[in-house]
């Protein structure tokens, strides 16, 4: 009888542990899914050291102010990082996902790149940026061209699997 009951303690003890690393599990996965699916994490981490670098070089030269120049930076660093990530796949997925090649294109560079710049003037005008309109220059000059230049990018990727699919099953049927 107690070695019974021992062993159903035990089960049960197991059962749970499992069941809370499969929620556990099942978590990650959807969080990852959403990731992929809404940020594209290697390009937000690129654009966050190139942006940083801008900023602190525009506020630290023309200001000396070492601690505003830092802070500048790390907020435009995070931001890129978290933000231009979301912006480039937003650019990637209006890119693909509009049926018109020029109206696609055109949504790919222009609403990306009015989200970038609006963000990132907001979050300068917050405290601790000393020039908050010349930080948000360089956003404006590299987003317009790079998002439209991502969204072409993906766009011909896209066709390009496509005819491959049609070639593919002209092949099949033929």
């Amino acid at each position: 009888m107690i070695a019974m009951k021992t062993l159903f303690l035990t089960h049960s003890k197991f059962n749970k542990r499992k069941r809370v690393s499969n929620i556990k599990r099942t978590i990650r996965k959807k969080l990852k899914n959403y990731g992929d699916k809404y940020v594209d994490y290697r390009m937000g981490m690129a654009g966050a050291v190139v942006m940083a670098s801008i900023v602190f070089s525009i506020n630290y030269i023309g200001t000396d102010n070492l601690l505003g120049a830092t802070t500048a930076a790390l907020k435009q660093g995070t931001y890129t990082f978290f933000f231009g990530g979301v912006i480039t796949k937003m650019s990637e997925r209006l890119s693909t996902e509009i049926k018109r090649k020029v109206l696609a294109l055109i949504a790919a560079c222009l609403i990306p790149s009015m989200v970038s710049i609006t963000l990132t003037f907001g979050m300068h005008n917050l405290k601790g940026t000393p020039k908050p309109l010349e930080s948000t220059i360089p956003t404006a000059v590299m987003v317009i061209p790079s998002t439209f230049i991502w969204g072409l990018i993906n766009r011909r990727k896209m066709e390009k699997q496509s005819d491959n699919l049609q070639n593919e099953a002209i092949k099949k049927g033929g």
